[in-house]
């Protein structure tokens, strides 16, 4: 997981990559033996779905999400949090400052975590290039990576569980 945190976080900052962020860290969540919907990172892939949304102008997915985001991480502790890189007190701050700004339909503008201190350095000697990026990255493919990414993988995926389903419910016996 600290792998997948520090790829998380500089893809955040320095691309500004928040749908692959959400993929990144979706990948680690499901590679743990034991997994649920309430799990922390669950939290962080949220809020990385949320900023998404908001760059790209959908206030309601935003708000929504962001919400459903701050709703887990308010579950955990400080120490937990702070396991992940983040200061607790002023990430929860964070979320519900980016709720308001919405609210108020204020402009994205690019979003900072507040990191601890030795997440950034931890960030900084494995990817050199690491910077927060100030400027909103607008390029096509980050923008609306969700529709111009390979799907296939998950289509399938779904259809093959769809199958599975409809097989057992025909052999159930009423």
């Amino acid at each position: 997981m600290q792998d997948a945190l520090l790829t998380f976080y500089y893809q955040f900052h320095t691309k500004q990559h928040y749908f692959l962020c959400h993929d990144i860290l979706e990948d680690a969540w499901k590679q743990q033996n034991h997994y649920t919907k309430d799990d922390f990172v669950v939290g962080l892939i949220l809020f990385a779905t949320a900023s998404y949304h908001y760059r790209r102008c959908n206030l309601k997915g935003a708000l929504r999400t962001f919400k459903k985001s701050i709703k887990i991480i308010n579950q955990y502790a400080d120490e937990s949090i702070a396991s992940y890189g983040l200061q607790p007190n002023a990430f929860r701050k964070q979320i519900q400052q980016l709720c308001t700004d919405i609210e108020q339909e204020k402009c994205f503008r690019p979003i900072e975590l507040p990191l601890l201190k030795e997440m950034e350095q931890s960030i900084k000697s494995t990817y050199n290039d690491y910077v927060v990026n100030t400027t909103i990255v607008d390029t096509p493919d980050i923008m609306h990576y969700h529709r111009l990414r390979d799907r296939t993988p998950v289509i399938d995926a779904r259809e093959k569980a769809l199958r599975l389903r409809r097989m057992h419910g025909n052999n159930k016996k009423d």
